[in-house]
């Protein structure tokens, strides 16, 4: 399959969405098939990396489609499933629950990570002028106060470029792991 071939067909099988998003998506893709073919690839193979039509059109709809749009059902509710849901809520709220003190976990996490790079830095800082205004008292431990809070700066400054990573690493894979369950949750409604 060449790229004018794959483009036609994924806009045929994103033709529900508004012409905006269909438009951004092929955009998208084209440009990431141009890229392949910069970078060697022929067209055939630079389109066949992109994998299974239909996997790229229903991430592409679920992208676009608003998630209150999928949870919420677009007909009334029998009196059985209205049951179900009350008989279940227990079960749907401890699970959003147990999610949600997962993602505020992680993301805590980082943030103390971040915190005691700020404090080894901010302790540096306060050893170096409290060594500075003791100077007169004992030279050999304002030395080694002034000594010890460079090194305390040091280690905050070159650690602050690991934590960045991580710390981008985590989004990423959280941005990951909620795609891939609107994914699974929500692709029998396309």
């Amino acid at each position: 399959m060449n790229k004018s071939e794959f483009l036609s067909e994924l806009d045929a099988k994103l033709s529900t969405l508004p012409r905006s998003e269909i438009n951004k998506f092929l955009a998208y893709y084209s440009e990431i098939i141009d890229d392949r073919m910069e970078d060697g690839m022929s067209e055939e193979n630079a389109v066949r990396g992109l994998g299974d039509i239909e996997e790229i059109a229903q991430e592409a709809i679920l992208d676009a489609t608003p998630l209150p749009n999928l949870i919420i059902p677009s007909g009334s509710l029998s009196k059985l499933d209205i049951l179900l849901l009350l008989m279940c809520s227990p079960l749907i709220i401890a699970l959003f629950a147990l999610i949600f003190v997962f993602y505020a976990g992680v993301w805590l996490a980082i943030i103390g990570l971040f915190l005691l790079d700020l404090s080894f830095i901010l302790a540096g800082i306060a050893g170096i002028v409290a060594s500075i205004v003791d100077f007169s008292d004992n030279m050999t431990i304002s030395v080694l106060m002034f000594i010890g809070s460079l090194i305390s700066i040091g280690i905050g400054i070159f650690t602050f470029a690991p934590i960045k990573v991580v710390s981008k690493k985590i989004l990423g894979l959280t941005t990951w792991f909620m795609r891939n369950i609107k994914l699974r949750l929500f692709r029998k409604r396309l």
